[in-house]
């Protein structure tokens, strides 16, 4: 069942589904904000993985979305993303080439809003 305008995707109440966004860049994380609440989604934003992963906003997010210039050691990538233990939409540059992360789906920078709200609404979807 998908009623955006009710903010009921599936099972999720879209109005109670935080996303935590992870972004160094503070201008870049914003408009990933803005995209995702203009969609009906509660944001927490970060700045980097290994902060936000371990920190009390990742026990509620429903998903993370998270810039590639987020990941400080892509050494640890997996295991930091596999400790979250929930969906993470991963933006990678065009030139970047990111590990095999299994809990990750990938979206190529620059991309549109409705694109980034798609993917966390797939994303969420997937996890009931």
């Amino acid at each position: 069942m998908v009623a955006l305008s009710g903010r009921v995707f599936g099972k999720v109440d879209m109005a109670t589904a935080n996303v935590l966004v992870v972004a160094p860049d503070a201008a870049f994380g914003h408009s990933i904000a803005f995209a995702l609440e203009s969609g009906g989604f509660k944001v927490v934003l970060h700045r980097y993985v290994d902060e936000a992963f371990v920190s009390p906003d990742a026990l509620d997010a429903a998903c993370a979305v998270v810039d590639d210039d987020a990941i400080v050691d892509w050494k640890r990538s997996r295991e930091l993303f596999d400790s979250f233990g929930k969906p993470v939409i991963l933006l990678l540059n065009l030139l970047r080439s990111a590990p095999d992360l299994p809990v990750a789906k990938h979206l190529t920078k620059p991309f549109l809003g409705e694109p980034l709200i798609e993917a966390v609404l797939n994303v969420i979807a997937g996890q009931q």
